[in-house]
């Protein structure tokens, strides 16, 4: 059985995530970790949290020990990050939140999953992981800017460059590029 940790799944889109998974297979278990701000709501999951093959921890992603024996506990196979301070006009009111939670909270995610998946060094002592592991950051278009309203044959893609315009856009643009440097850096698998 995999176990997935899927943070921020008491959100609208973390929500909709674990009901398609626990409907889609049968041989998973999900561990949702959410700190229940504004943007989360129990509600939404409590009819999918029976202390089986889904089980509620409150919390913040930026709480190190609470990762760690998280990841102790159930040796999570995938971690997926929907956690995050959301919504441009939060963002421009108090951007240090943005920055703590949404960098700072998948860097700490991130060091989680190395310390938990890491078997051992290869020859050249990069770091060995254990096999089938995945850490997948969910984004946001907000990335990429704005498109004009009046161009609607515009749209963008994944090659579209990065191009924030608020706080909440270039924090998750930061989180998105920490992912990708811990990937290279260590060879985090990733997506």
């Amino acid at each position: 059985m995999k176990t997935y940790l899927v943070t921020g799944a008491a959100g609208f889109i973390g929500a909709n995530f674990i009901k398609y998974m626990l409907a889609e297979h049968q041989d998973i278990k999900i561990v949702v970790l959410d700190l229940l701000t504004y943007a989360g709501n129990l509600g939404t999951i409590a009819g999918d949290i029976d202390g089986e093959r889904c089980e509620f921890v409150k919390g913040d992603i930026c709480d190190r020990t609470l990762a760690d024996e998280l990841f102790a506990k159930y040796n999570f196979d995938y971690v997926v990050n929907f956690a995050a301070e959301s919504h441009v006009d939060r963002s421009i009111e108090n951007p240090q939140l943005f920055l703590v939670t949404n960098i700072l909270g998948t860097q700490n995610l991130l060091d989680a999953a190395r310390r938990a998946w890491v078997t051992g060094k290869d020859e050249a002592g990069y770091p060995q992981w254990r096999e089938g592991v995945r850490f997948h950051q969910v984004s946001t278009d907000e990335v990429y800017g704005d498109l004009p309203l009046d161009r609607p044959d515009l749209f963008f893609t994944e090659e579209t460059p990065i191009h924030t315009s608020s706080p909440y856009s270039s924090s998750k643009a930061s989180a998105d590029l920490l992912v990708l440097a811990y990937h290279r850096t260590y060879g985090l698998p990733v997506s």
